[in-house]
């Protein structure tokens, strides 16, 4: 047996996708889970994985990416509060409203729903949060609820002193937030997953699907299909926004939250927006003239029919076009703009970054495009080169 003999049995059982994140990732954990079982044959160790509950969920542990913080994409949050001010409370003024935090990771993510819907005016009859995780080290931290500095990111950090106490161990988060909700193991990638569970209202579901084989990403997205209500929430991560073809998703016309709504029936590949922000929730408007005479149409440029496809789906088509678009206009910032959001939307999170950098050089206070540089290096891990672009997209604002 070999590593890639590790790397099917982590696609069989949780659906991994072993390129999400690295060949030599995974050959890590498994060479640190040997060691510390003093094992040296990868045959003996993966045998036993697979008859020891304990070392599996040790491995696991090894492969995943916990990585979390309270009101990560706050704007999805500011929009959760919206849409309960303005529509729950309108429409199910008497039913208790249902959430679904998965994965759950170390607890940041459902705690922040909690403290978003305390604040939107709910009390804790108003609804009910599941979180789940695969991981039980995830959820023993989660349900601990108590947190590092790391954990804290950003400039609105007023809920750090209305919900937590510092203590020597970290920062407490308060009983009544804590008792708000409910976490469980599960593993969403199982095709069992909450069978027979009532549908939720809203469903978190950010940065799992990316890590998917592509089977188990269509399995998944079927399955959080079943758990929603018709018309309910989806929301996902910004480098997830290309997953959701063919679905029954629609996305939602609200900047940066990245969510969607569940409609009755699925949609054809090339109805869907597929973009991560609010370029792609734009339409492409023909300037109007006020006339007697009739005026010849106007017909789009390369950059306007690249948005239009973008729009619809077709992403290898709207990237050609940008493309050929920027051999005659080599200094055009929209159009590396564009060409990083169906760059990462295709997953090709490399690229994306080149031209958005291309667009950041041309307009260094090009402010959506540090938004996507920012979120782009969140998602690769490089927090600290993600830290100095928020920054810097805080100084402009301030400026402004």
């Amino acid at each position: 047996m070999t590593y890639s003999d590790g790397e099917a049995l982590l696609r069989r059982k949780i659906g991994l996708d072993a390129g999400s994140i690295g060949s030599v990732s995974i050959a890590k954990a498994i060479d640190q889970r040997m060691a510390d079982g003093k094992i040296t044959d990868i045959a003996n160790y993966l045998e036993q994985v697979q008859k020891s509950h304990l070392e599996w969920e040790a491995l696991v542990d090894s492969v995943i990416v916990p990585e979390t913080w309270f009101f990560r994409e706050r704007e999805s949050f500011k929009f959760l509060q919206q849409y309960i001010q303005s529509e729950w409370w309108k429409t199910q003024p008497k039913r208790v409203l249902r959430i679904l935090s998965v994965p759950c990771s170390t607890g940041e993510e459902p705690y922040s729903i909690a403290i978003a819907l305390l604040e939107a005016g709910l009390n804790q009859a108003n609804f009910h949060i599941d979180a789940i995780d695969i991981s039980k080290k995830c959820l023993l931290t989660a349900q601990r609820a108590i947190y590092e500095k790391y954990s804290f990111r950003g400039n609105s950090l007023s809920f750090q002193e209305r919900y937590f106490q510092l203590t020597e161990a970290g920062y407490q988060l308060c009983e009544q937030v804590r008792n708000l909700v409910h976490f469980r193991q599960a593993n969403l990638a199982d095709s069992d997953f909450m069978l027979g569970a009532a549908p939720y209202d809203i469903i978190f579901c950010r940065n799992l699907l990316i890590y998917f084989d592509r089977s188990t990403k269509e399995r998944t997205i079927r399955t959080l299909e079943r758990l929603l209500i018709s018309e309910g929430l989806l929301f996902v991560g910004h480098a997830e926004t290309g997953l959701l073809l063919n679905s029954r998703f629609t996305m939602v016309p609200y900047p940066l939250t990245f969510a969607y709504r569940k409609g009755n029936v699925s949609r054809p590949v090339g109805k869907h927006c597929s973009l991560s922000d609010r370029q792609k929730h734009r339409p492409i408007q023909a300037k109007q003239r006020i006339t007697h005479k009739p005026q010849p149409q106007q017909q789009p440029s390369l950059l306007d029919t690249a948005k239009t496809l973008a729009d619809q789906g077709f992403l290898a088509q709207a990237c050609q076009l940008c493309q050929d678009y920027l051999n005659t206009n080599l200094v055009c910032v929209e159009a590396y703009l564009l060409l990083g959001q169906v760059q990462q939307a295709m997953g090709e999170t490399e690229q994306a970054a080149a031209s958005f950098q291309k667009a950041i050089y041309l307009q260094p206070n090009h402010e959506e495009a540090l938004i996507h540089l920012a979120l782009l290096r969140e998602h690769q891990g490089d927090t600290a080169n993600a830290h100095l672009l928020w920054q810097r997209i805080q100084r402009i604002r301030d400026r402004q």
